[in-house]
């Protein structure tokens, strides 16, 4: 692959985009997780709403590598050329695990747990990318949620409730609704080859304790 070729087969932009895709997050959970329960939503900066089946994308351009590859100067300088990333992000469930408490429920049935205390959330990322996950969650403060972290604390009481209106039985799930931000990283490595990478990070968000919905 030339230059030229390579330039026109990787455009960027670093604008943002806000979308309202039918994302569907319950039917995408793998392994059972908790999704949020019906009509949970996030208010975002300046009053936005985003509904369970809202998406948000964005993109930026990471930090320029310090390492100059051997063949940047010559065969290929966008070897040298920083990373690029988009992400794609929606609201997703976090259940508690250091403080676990659920329940089966029957269709009409409803569950009121009085919640006190810490309740503190950590983000869930794949062995290996602190760094990279630290600059997504960074990014996406800026860009769409100045709420979201790595780690939050919840303090204090709340009531929590939730009532099965559906026709089949769920466990509920005490936690709180976060995001799930799945970025994709490109880059070029020498000799001239364009790398894609994908970074997945489940973060908390500064905010009320909820009820969850799992299927079994």
């Amino acid at each position: 692959m030339n230059r030229a070729a390579l330039r026109t087969a990787i455009p960027f932009t670093a604008a943002t985009t806000l979308l309202l895709a039918a994302a569907h997050v319950g039917a995408a959970a793998a392994d059972d997780e908790p999704v949020p329960a019906d009509g949970a939503h996030l208010v975002l900066d300046g009053g936005r709403t985003v509904g369970l089946d809202d998406e948000i994308e964005f993109s930026f351009v990471g930090d320029k590598s310090n390492v100059k590859a051997p063949q940047a100067s010559s065969a290929c300088p966008e070897v040298n050329d920083p990373p690029t990333y988009k992400v794609k992000g929606t609201p997703y469930f976090l259940p508690d695990r250091r403080k676990p408490q659920s329940t089966w429920l029957l269709p009409r049935q409803t569950v009121s747990w009085t919640v006190t205390g810490s309740h503190t959330f950590t983000w869930d990322i794949g062995a290996g990318y602190e760094a990279e996950a630290s600059i997504i969650v960074e990014k996406a403060k800026v860009k769409v949620d100045t709420k979201i972290s790595n780690s939050w604390t919840w303090t204090g009481t709340q009531t929590v409730t939730d009532t099965n209106t559906t026709s089949k039985g769920y466990r509920a799930v005490l936690g709180q609704v976060g995001w799930k931000l799945t970025a994709v990283k490109t880059w070029i490595a020498a000799p001239c080859n364009v790398k894609t990478k994908t970074i997945v990070v489940k973060a908390p968000r500064k905010g009320d304790m909820s009820i969850g919905r799992q299927n079994s």
